[in-house]
């Protein structure tokens, strides 16, 4: 089953806005967005959008789960530019000042646990990895850069197992190829 978010609710003007944060990033609900605006954002309108400014998502919506389109919030002020209203300045100060510091604050409200990239240092530098069940996750071929005395090291997935684990050295019968 795909990931299920619980989001805050937020209200202006008795209208709802579904608001979470995914990846440490603010997604809202484009429905609910456009009825704020005074406007309907079908697909062709969030289409337009760049591809890592829409997702839709498994969302606990008005006590249902259900697929929503979701906008990030660099994509709701591209559309409070582009279709530009006197009254959307207002919904962006409220957006600014009251919405995303109350969503930032809040704890993450992610019902099933799901990666998320993170920044880990290490030795002087930094490496990416993923937290993942409460703990960080290095990529297969980070690894040689972690271990003393073994940067020269070339782990590829096309080797096998087997070969991994002995140039990791955890197979006792090759230790020697180090």
């Amino acid at each position: 089953m795909d990931a299920l978010y619980e989001p805050l609710v937020f209200t202006r003007h008795k209208l709802p806005l579904h608001a979470l944060i995914i990846e440490r990033q603010a997604w809202f609900c484009a429905l609910d967005l456009g009825r704020l605006m005074g406007m309907f954002f079908e697909q062709r309108i969030t289409r337009k959008l760049d591809a890592d400014q829409r997702r839709t998502v498994n969302l606990r919506y008005k006590g249902e789960v259900q697929e929503v389109q979701m906008i990030s919030e660099s994509a709701v002020y591209a559309l409070l530019i582009y279709h530009h209203h006197p009254a959307n300045s207002q919904l962006r100060q409220w957006l600014t000042y009251e919405v995303l510091p109350h969503l930032n604050q809040a704890p993450s409200r992610h019902i099933h646990n799901s990666p998320t990239p993170a920044r880990l240092e290490w030795q002087g530098g930094e490496l990416s990895v993923m937290h993942w069940q409460n703990e960080p996750w290095i990529r297969l071929r980070d690894m040689p850069s972690l271990l003393p005395g073994r940067e020269g090291l070339q782990v590829t997935p096309a080797s096998g197992w087997k070969k991994i684990r002995i140039r990791l050295g955890l197979d006792s019968k090759e230790r020697a190829l180090f």
